[in-house]
């Protein structure tokens, strides 16, 4: 899952790349919307929906990078305060070391728990730098809620990406809506058939 967000993250960074470059040439609107909300509102001339999108896609980028720093910031405060107050290091550990880390107070108390329980299997081993300490309860619980804050940011940056999707999906949808009113009700007409007695004068109505 995570790889499948990254994936769609840098395909996203791409679109808006090569936004520049297509720029003059005759791409269809739809196309333009689903590189960019709000571009192909722009090509049909409707400024104000096109705003909108607009709008929305500069939120959503401001959120997904706001999101990030604060997830990547309380996951450097948590990690550095997990070492200063509990001595363990929690570089290329496990997501639910660092759960559990937050959940005993320490090692031997940990594996107390786990054995109580009949899960030995989820024990940490030994000797292998997964032992630790805390100097205080509060402190284990402060480090719990930089953790839990870290992740949810994390998880909403997540959800601002599904975001940028359904942006661009729904622009290119809008776009289809503007081309069907624009087109509907237009008058054409022509001249055809013409003799001395006659002339023949057709009138199209498209809706």
């Amino acid at each position: 899952m995570k790889n499948k967000f990254k994936i769609t993250f840098y395909v996203i960074i791409l679109s808006n790349i090569i936004f520049g470059q297509i720029y003059e040439r005759n791409f269809s609107p739809i196309y333009k919307s689903l590189i960019l909300p709000g571009w192909g509102e722009l090509d049909l001339k409707n400024e104000k929906r096109s705003k909108q999108f607009f709008i929305q896609e500069a939120s959503i980028w401001l959120s997904f990078f706001g999101l990030k720093y604060i997830s990547n910031t309380y996951e450097s405060s948590y990690k550095a305060f997990a070492a200063l107050h509990a001595s363990t290091d929690l570089e290329n550990k496990p997501f639910q070391y660092r759960v559990d880390i937050g959940d005993y107070n320490t090692y031997n108390e940990f594996i107390d728990s786990k054995r109580r329980n009949r899960q030995t299997d989820l024990i940490w081993p030994e000797n292998l730098g997964y032992e630790w300490e805390w100097d205080s309860e509060s402190n284990r619980k402060e480090y719990d809620d930089m953790r839990i804050i870290s992740g949810i940011a994390k998880k909403y940056s997540k959800f601002a990406i599904g975001a940028m999707i359904a942006n661009r999906i729904i622009s290119a949808i809008d776009v289809l809506y503007i081309q069907n009113v624009q087109n509907r009700g237009k008058l054409r007409s022509s001249i055809s058939n013409i003799n001395a007695s006659s002339i023949e004068y057709t009138v199209y109505l498209s809706f």
